[in-house]
Formats: structure tokens, C-alpha cells, sequence
């Protein structure tokens, strides 16, 4: 069964594989039994999990041997192993064929992907059964003579977490395994469709060495490998040596809006108005890899990758050629999954059950319905990206990408290029074929603008004809590209004081601050420290691989009387620290850092004991101060209304 590895499934499995390890048991139902059933056979044949190099590597002539014994099948499967290659080539994939033992016989693929495999010697005359480097497709798949994806952290040993592994095996006339097919790539690539096209391939291998087929039941093989190649979300085209099409897949009929019977048998140039670098490799006979391009069909511009490959004979001469187009949305998703940009935090991972974080969850929760631009304000480490990607995830747009930007953290001189991308040849040193923004790889999605008070003034009003006009130019170029994005902004800055003393537009102080949500500090949250310390015990522990069972009571009064100045982000580290000084299973003061564990800290406990009234009173004080009077501000600040202001300030006799 096919099985796809989302960023949240990975650190679920991740954190199974580190309690199996420990402990020899998987007691999570998320892990599927056929990996969970592999872990204990090669836990308990001592297989060491934080190795995976392959230590049984034959030599020549043994492995000539097998390959000697396994000719019919070789010569068999190589051309399919090609075909297959083809298919997939320059996407960094691996081709593999082993014999029943789990002995590799053959390997093709990316050049660069064949190079990293010998780092762990997967390669010719390696042994990739469980029991030599546990579980993975090639020896999974015969230990159970089943088809099987192996994706990242269900491998067994960790130098595999890196791969996602497809395998098949194959079988003879009577049924016997004879040896498997596998297909892997770094696990950053997409590989949701790949178990499918190895089965096909191993039914197209043992439909060949199964000579009592019809020639039927061979082209009924070839059709559930064009099926399989069809249901491939990229677009697909060969063309002939005389720039004729042969073959178009749904994907790319869709992309066009045109029909395949109406593209096969006709000239490519009657159909792409531009179609110079599909020319230029039947011309030339070299690939054109990944070319962002703009092509001009029916009157429409289509934006995406071209990558075109030349098909070649027996004599090398070039007959035709195969191309790939992506949608450029499409390559931006892939993006965003490489660098892990998929929002994972969603409600019921925030932390706390005091009155001001409810309050502030039902207020996001409203926002997440709506489109509007959303400003988050709150102290540096109350959570903010936290509310951000909790926002998104509950948001129509949670299938779509998440991509947080620091403003304070980029370079006054790179913000343009960064937030909006940059054409080839815009500056010295800019990637050929250009860049796309952030803006451009959250299109469809949602963009966090964190410490959005610490953007330069200049690059202000950029930002704001994007918001408005809902398109980008890259630097350097002249085209608009037309962009769907959800702006989340965040702040520990006064954005009103900053638009009084000039540092901040006005206009896009209004444009931003339509859902303002406040984000308590640490602090006011009273009652939510317990709950943050259980929460950080069970995550840090399993980390550190410690188990703290007892936490001191004189702990726990030095944290909740502590201020927090560093909010949730300085508990975290302290937690850390504590854990890491743990001796024995309990956690004393001895443990806390030292600006802790001092009797200043207990005498700020003492003079931090008020009255309600007399919290209530400096608390409207302070937001006078803070809002510089404006009532209507410190009013909504508190969450009172301005006539309720008004009674409290002369009960306590406090002048604006």
C-alpha cells in the first residue's frame, strides 16, 4: 500500500523509532505493523540502529558468481531498469536490482545520488537484507514478499533516515522469489507515486521471463505502466526526431487546456509559440535540466519548468526526445516541503488554560475563518508564529504553503530580492534562471511577516503595493505575477508609537492591523507554568533521554512567582538546563540556573504580592503610559469597554 511521510508523520514516526530502540516495543498505532514487525526482527538480531553502512560487501569474483546465476533475469530487467530510469532522470532517483538473498546485482540513476550510495555501500556485491543493515525496501520486501515503501525514520538504522525506498520483489513461473526491484531517492523528494511504478515494472519483468504469457497479457503490462506514468502530476510529451509529438499524459493536457488527440501527430511549433529549448536538445542531443520558463500557448501564459531529455539509439543518434513541465506552483510546493516550511502546530498544541490564553485561542479561532490580514502583538517568546501556524492550519488555505519571513533577521539589502525574487542577470551574483520570492512560494497559502516593526521604512511601501495590488515584480524584471496570499504580521513593537514617531507608515499600519489579536506574556497567564513545565518534562526528557518522575515543590514556587521577561521561549531553556543538571530522577533547586536559584528571586516573590484592587489599578496606569492616553487603545488593551475605563479611572482617581 502506498504510504506517504507528511513533516508531522515524520516526527511521529521519529518519535517512535526512539522509544523502540530504548526499549525493544512499539506501542504507537501509527507506525504500520509490517515496518513495526520489521523493527522487532531486526531488534532482535542485534542490528545496530545507529549504523546502516553495509559491512558485507562481496568480493569480485563472488559477485560476478551471482551475476553469472542471475543473467536471464539481468538481461531482462536492465532495459525495464532504463526505461524506468529514463523516466525519472535527472530527479535524483536510483534504479536497483538484488537477487533473492538481497545481494545488489545491478544500480543506475543520478550521477550524484550513485555517489552518495557509496558512502553506505549500496551498491554492486552489497548486502541489503534486514539482518545485515535492518530495515529497509530491498530486505523488507523479501522478508515479507510483498511490495513496500520504506520512507525516512521507518528505516531501522539512522544513516537511512535520509532515503525513501521502493521495492518489489520478483517472482518466477512457479512463484519462487527469484530477487526485487527498487527505486529510492533522498526523502525530500517526492515519492508518493514510485511503489506504483516499480510493481508495474516487476510485473513487466515477470511477464518477460514468464514465456508462457500471450502477447497480450505483455501489452496488458505495458498499459498499466502508461497508467501508472499517466497519473504522474508533472506533463509528459515525446516528440519524434522531426518535432512531432507522440505522446501526451492527462497531466500535461490539463496545464495546456488541450485535448492529447488534438497535440499527437502535430507539429510542436504549431502548438507552443516558443518552443527554442525542446529544439535545442533534438539539435544538440543535451538535456535541458529544470529551465524556468514562460510558454506561450493558446493565446495563455503558462509559468513553470521545462526539463527535456533526448531519446537516443543503439548508434547514439539522437530519435526524439521526452519533456517534463511542472507548474511553477507546483515546484514551490516541492520547495516548501525540502525546507520544512508546512505549518504543524494547530490548537490543540497550544499550552495553557488560563482566561487570557483562552480568550486569545477564541480570537484565532475566528480569524482562521476569515481572509482577512491578521497583526499578532506580543512579547518576544509569547508564541507568536506558534498562533501563526495554528491560524493557517485551521484556515481553508491549510493544504497550501506556510512560509515564515523575520523581517529583523534579513539584510537591509537582500528584503526585496528575498520577498519578492529577482530575475536572472538582476545583480552580480544572482542564480541563473533567477529566483522566486517568499511571496511567490506562499502563493495559495499563508505568509507570517514576523517582527514586521523592524522592516526599513523604505521597504515599506513595496510591501504595501503588493498587499494591495496582490502581485509581484521581481528585481529586475518588468512582469507582474499575479500571487494568492494570506498575510499574518507579527510584533513586540508598538506599531501605533512607531507610526507616531515616523518609523512606521501609516497607511500600512492600517492595511495590516485589520484582526489585531493580543498574545499575553507569560507572566499574566496564571495557573499555565504547571502546565508548561509537564509539557517541556515530557518532550526534553525523551530528548536528553532522561526520566525526571519528581519535580521539588520549592521548584515549582520559584518558577511561578518568577517574572519571565523571556516568556515561554526563557522557561523552555530553563527546563533544558535543569533536565541536563538532573542527577538522579528529581529535579531540585540545585538544578536551575543561578539567577534562579538566588534569594533575590525570593524577595521579588514578596513584593510582587497585590490586591486585586491594586493590580486592577496599575494595570490601567501602565496602558496609559504605554498608549499615551488614547482611551479607545487602552480600553482594548485591558478587553473593557471605554465606559468601564472611565468608572475604574475615577474610582481610583487615576487622570488620563
Amino acid at each position: 500500500m502506498l504510504h506517504r511521510t507528511s513533516s508531522s508523520r515524520r516526527l511521529n514516526i521519529k518519535q517512535a523509532w526512539n522509544k523502540f530502540v530504548l526499549s525493544g516495543k512499539v506501542e504507537e498505532s501509527y507506525v504500520r505493523d509490517v515496518i513495526a514487525d520489521s523493527w522487532l526482527r531486526c531488534y532482535n538480531m542485534g542490528v545496530n540502529h545507529r549504523d546502516g553502512y553495509c559491512q558485507d560487501l562481496l568480493p569480485k569474483e563472488e559477485i560476478q558468481q551471482y551475476i553469472q546465476e542471475k543473467k536471464q533475469l539481468i538481461d531482462i530487467a536492465k532495459p525495464i531498469m532504463k526505461t524506468l530510469s529514463k523516466c525519472v532522470e535527472g530527479s535524483s532517483f536510483i534504479v536497483v536490482l538484488a537477487n533473492e538473498k538481497g545481494f545488489i546485482l545491478e544500480s543506475m540513476g543520478d550521477p550524484d545520488v550513485l555517489a552518495m550510495t557509496k558512502t553506505i555501500n549500496f551498491l554492486p556485491g552489497g548486502d541489503w537484507s534486514e539482518e545485515c543493515v535492518g530495515t529497509n525496501a530491498i530486505g523488507t520486501t523479501l522478508a515479507i514478499n510483498s511490495p513496500i515503501q520504506v520512507s525516512g525514520e521507518e528505516h531501522y538504522c539512522s544513516k537511512h533516515h535520509i532515503w525513501a525506498c521502493s521495492a518489489a520483489p520478483i517472482h518466477d513461473s512457479f512463484g519462487n522469489v527469484i530477487g526485487c526491484l527498487d527505486m529510492s531517492c533522498s526523502i525530500g523528494r517526492e515519492h508518493s507515486k514510485d511503489l506504483g511504478m516499480v510493481v508495474a515494472a516487476v510485473r513487466a519483468i515477470e511477464n518477460q521471463l514468464h514465456k508462457e504469457e500471450t502477447q497480450g497479457q505483455l501489452f496488458a503490462a505495458h498499459k498499466h505502466l502508461t497508467t501508472v506514468l499517466n497519473t504522474i502530476s508533472e506533463g509528459i510529451m515525446s516528440i519524434d526526431k522531426d518535432f512531432v509529438i507522440t505522446h501526451v499524459n492527462p497531466a500535461l493536457s490539463k496545464i495546456i487546456g488541450m485535448l492529447p488527440s488534438h497535440m499527437i501527430g502535430k507539429q510542436i511549433n504549431s502548438i507552443f509559440e516558443d518552443c527554442y529549448h525542446i529544439k535545442k536538445v533534438l539539435e544538440t542531443g543535451k538535456a535541458c535540466l529544470e529551465d524556468e520558463v514562460r510558454i506561450d500557448v493558446l493565446n495563455q501564459h503558462i509559468h513553470c519548468t521545462l526539463e527535456a531529455n533526448p531519446i537516443k539509439d543503439k548508434s547514439m543518434q539522437v530519435v526524439g526526445a521526452v519533456v517534463i513541465f511542472r507548474e511553477i506552483k507546483q515546484v514551490h510546493q516541492i520547495v516548501n516541503k525540502m525546507a520544512a516550511t508546512q505549518a504543524r502546530f494547530r490548537f490543540r498544541d497550544i499550552v495553557g488554560k488560563s482566561d487570557k490564553v483562552q480568550e486569545t485561542i477564541r480570537k484565532a479561532k475566528i480569524a482562521a475563518k476569515s481572509p482577512s490580514t491578521v497583526l499578532l502583538l506580543g512579547e518576544s517568546g509569547t508564541g507568536k508564529e506558534v498562533f501563526a501556524q495554528t491560524i493557517h492550519n485551521s484556515s481553508e488555505r491549510k493544504d497550501a504553503p506556510f512560509i515564515a519571513v523575520n523581517c529583523a533577521a534579513m539584510p537591509r539589502e537582500l528584503i526585496q530580492s528575498e520577498l519578492f525574487g529577482y530575475c536572472e542577470g538582476a545583480f552580480t551574483g544572482a542564480k541563473r534562471g533567477g529566483r522566486p520570492g517568499k511571496f511567490e512560494l506562499a502563493d495559495g497559502g499563508t505568509l507570517l511577516l514576523d517582527e514586521i516593526g523592524d522592516m526599513p521604512i523604505d521597504m515599506q511601501v513595496n510591501l504595501l503595493r503588493v498587499l494591495q495590488e496582490k502581485n509581484v515584480v521581481r528585481v529586475g524584471g518588468d512582469k507582474p505575477i499575479p500571487i494568492d496570499v494570506r498575510v499574518i504580521a507579527a510584533t513586540n513593537k508598538n506599531l501605533s508609537l512607531e507610526v507616531e514617531k515616523g518609523i512606521f507608515r501609516k497607511d500600512l499600519f492600517y492595511r495590516l492591523n485589520v484582526v489585531t489579536i493580543n498574545i499575553p506574556p507569560l507572566k499574566e497567564r496564571y495557573g499555565d507554568i504547571t502546565l508548561f513545565v509537564e509539557y517541556f518534562l515530557q518532550k526534553m526528557s525523551l530528548k536528553l533521554g532522561k526520566e525526571i518522575s519528581q519535580v521539588d515543590a520549592e521548584v515549582m514556587e520559584i518558577l511561578n512567582h518568577y517574572h519571565w521577561p523571556g516568556n515561554v521561549r526563557e522557561l523552555e531553556n530553563v527546563l533544558e538546563y535543569a533536565i541536563n543538571m538532573v542527577e538522579g530522577n528529581s529535579m531540585t533547586k540545585e538544578c536551575l540556573p543561578y539567577y534562579l536559584n538566588t534569594a533575590e528571586v525570593k524577595i521579588k516573590k514578596e513584593e510582587e504580592l497585590f490586591t486585586l484592587a491594586e493590580l486592577e489599578c496599575n494595570a490601567i496606569r501602565k496602558a496609559l503610559k504605554t498608549f499615551d492616553g488614547n482611551i479607545t487603545q487602552v480600553a482594548q488593551s485591558l478587553g473593557i469597554a471605554r465606559n468601564t475605563l472611565y468608572e475604574k479611572m475615577k474610582k481610583y482617581k487615576i487622570k488620563k
